[in-house]
């Protein structure tokens, strides 16, 4: 067999590889949050919809204090990953914050739309009053921004052509593109013991697989929030969660970096002029984004964890309070932002 054969032969393997990783990836991250549904609901009898009887429920199964329990632990794994370095927990907390959303079509739903039970993390912070969960709500605007001209020239979705989740579909498949790209170009660079990956997907992203987890679960949290609630159930959304698991993959790729730059100092630090962060926004709006970090600490990149930190808090409650509109003024103002703008 020929160099070029066997090259040719590596290459098919490898990009068989990745789309083999990425297609159970993305197989188990939504069956499996489904299988534990199904298991807990054995287990924990579905309230119904009456609020009487989801309060009842709430009550007779302690389900707030079990929420604040989960919640805590869940960020408890991400301080924890952020302080030891140790991306996987932090991971594990991203996840586990978004897990429900993650298998959306489930058809058995409890008191809250989605994957029931395995909200409870989310308890603590939804309320029919004064739904906190909408304090993510500014994670929609990007969304809100091209579905509402769309609206304007084709006009309401029909049962045939629903571009609300066509959008949503689109996302995921992208960002599902981007993952395998970036998972191809890094077990190639592997293979042929390159240090510093920097070619392909590489160039236009130094994390293309976290970018690409970002915008698929932006897909998925958009498609979970158009989906019915059967019976007169209630869907909350998803958005603060998604908001708070993307700025905790950013703060892993954030940490990644550090560890980058330690272990292979300037050939790291000129992949780093070359290529963007994670998405190739342009100098102006990266400016912008970067201009917390070099306010504080006098440079683009926080430089440790507590930096780290520092920046993630700051973006956290910039969201928040960016997102108060959606909150005080229930805005958009129809019933259900997923209806919006029709």
């Amino acid at each position: 067999m020929t160099a070029l054969n066997k090259t040719s032969l590596h290459t098919i393997s490898l990009v068989g590889l990745a789309i083999i990783f990425t297609i159970g990836l993305s197989f188990a991250t939504l069956e499996i949050p489904r299988l534990l549904a199904s298991a807990l609901g054995t287990v924990i009898p579905d309230p119904g919809y009456d609020p009487s009887a989801i309060e009842k429920f709430i009550q007779d199964h302690h389900v707030r204090a079990i929420g604040y329990a989960c919640l805590a632990a869940i960020f408890a794994l991400i301080v924890v990953g952020f302080l030891t370095g140790r991306r996987s927990l932090a991971s594990a907390g991203a996840v586990l914050m978004f897990l429900p959303t993650f298998g959306y079509f489930a058809s058995s739903m409890f008191f809250l739309a989605g994957l029931g039970i395995l909200r409870v993390p989310w308890m603590p912070i939804w309320d029919a009053s004064f739904d906190l969960l909408k304090l993510g709500d500014i994670a929609y605007l990007p969304y809100m921004i091209v579905v509402y001209p769309l609206s304007l020239v084709f006009g309401p979705p029909s049962s045939e052509v629903d571009f609300r989740k066509i959008i949503g579909i689109c996302l995921v498949a992208f960002g599902l593109f981007i993952f395998l790209l970036g998972t191809i170009t890094w077990l190639y660079g592997k293979y042929h013991k390159k240090d510093v990956i920097d070619f392909w997907i590489y160039k236009y992203s130094r994390h293309p697989q976290y970018l690409g987890f970002i915008i698929w679960s932006y897909g998925v949290m958009i498609m979970g929030a158009l989906t019915p609630v059967v019976r007169g159930g209630v869907n909350p959304g998803a958005s603060l969660p998604w908001l708070v698991s993307s700025l905790v993959v950013i703060g892993i790729a954030l940490n990644e970096e550090i560890a980058m730059i330690n272990k292979y100092g300037q050939v790291y630090a000129r992949y780093q002029i070359k290529s963007p962060f994670m998405l190739p926004v342009g100098r102006l709006v990266s400016s912008v984004i970067t201009m917390p970090s070099r306010m504080l600490f006098r440079t683009n990149l926080p430089q440790n964890r507590r930096q780290i930190s520092v920046i993630l808090v700051i973006y956290f409650v910039f969201l928040l309070i960016v997102s108060l509109p959606f909150v005080l003024l229930h805005w958009p103002p129809l019933p259900g932002w997923s209806s919006w703008p029709f």
